[in-house]
């Protein structure tokens, strides 16, 4: 008799890895998905030169990738 086996545990050989996206007060502003928050650092530090120029009080940040939340059109 098999056994129930949950998601998770059915794709334990292929563990997706997490990627990151660059945001500006939470609307995406990178194109790519980035491996590690490090990795991001190139974009951040354009984008933090972008707003000393014309502050307009949005926050850079990197976060987690969300599949609805930031699709890119």
């Amino acid at each position: 008799m098999a056994t129930k086996v949950g998601k998770q545990e059915n794709n334990v050989g292929t563990a997706s890895k997490k990627k990151y996206v660059v945001t500006r007060s939470g609307v995406r502003v990178s194109e790519k998905d980035y491996d590690s928050i490090e990795s991001a650092s190139d974009e951040v530090e354009h984008w933090k030169k972008i707003i000393s120029r014309w502050p307009d009080g949005t926050k850079i940040v990197v976060e987690e990738y969300n599949e609805k939340k930031h699709k890119v059109y």
